[in-house]
């Protein structure tokens, strides 16, 4: 499903973020990606989310070269991809719901049935957001707004799952709720890579993990010391 293969990547005037980065994922794996601040971890995220380029080296996802693929095939792994950013990027004006039917909207579902209605329905009551379904996206809270993110992500069912620090603003029990849906879309048969900064996650739900750290990558299998 997701293979990095010699990853590299810096950026103009400055020295590399990470360097000779491999590792790959099959249906159904679950990786955390942890790190101190300033390790990459963002940067490698947003070249799985198809976001950013490697300055060197290889992403392929659902067997298709990143680099040579066309613009149709990469709309098609676009939409197979739930992406919660470590900015939320929800749009000021529109609603709640309506941010997270976009989503829908966006993977090609011109007419949002009942039962997508009632899935978004369903997310926003599991994250504690129903009763703020129609405010506007820029009446929320930063944690409330993370949430959003997340059931935005989510709503379409994806393949993949790309979550950049979508626990940092929430307190202890949103983390959990967000943490079950993750698991639970997991459980599925979804790919999840979740990068992380919070060690209680890391030691209460044991998971493969990928420390970066020096620009280096080192793989832990369910027992990150991190």
């Amino acid at each position: 499903m997701l293979v990095l293969t010699e990853v590299s990547k810096w950026y103009h005037g400055q020295s590399r973020i990470f360097e000779n980065v491999s590792f790959e994922m099959k249906k159904g794996d679950f990786l955390y990606l942890v790190g101190g601040t300033g390790a990459g971890k963002s940067s490698l995220l947003r070249m799985i989310a198809t976001e950013e380029s490697p300055t060197s080296g290889q992403v392929s996802l659902f067997g298709y070269p990143l680099a040579t693929v066309s613009e149709s095939t990469l709309r098609a792994i676009r939409q197979s991809i739930g992406y919660v950013p470590q900015g939320t990027r929800l749009i000021p004006d529109l609603t709640v719901f309506d941010n997270v039917a976009l989503s829908l909207s966006l993977a090609g579902h011109r007419v949002i049935s009942a039962a997508s209605k009632a899935k978004i329905s369903e997310l926003l009551n599991r994250l504690g957001l129903e009763s703020k379904r129609d405010h506007l996206a820029c009446m929320l809270s930063g944690g409330e707004a993370q949430r959003v993110a997340v059931a935005r992500a989510l709503v379409r069912t994806p393949e993949l799952i790309i979550a950049d620090e979508p626990t940092g603003a929430q307190d202890r029990d949103y983390t959990w709720s967000l943490m079950d849906l993750f698991l639970k879309a997991n459980v599925g048969g979804a790919a999840v890579i979740l990068a992380t900064h919070d060690r209680e996650i890391v030691r209460r739900v044991r998971k493969r993990s990928a420390v970066l750290r020096k620009g280096q990558v080192t793989l832990e299998d369910a027992a990150c010391i991190y």
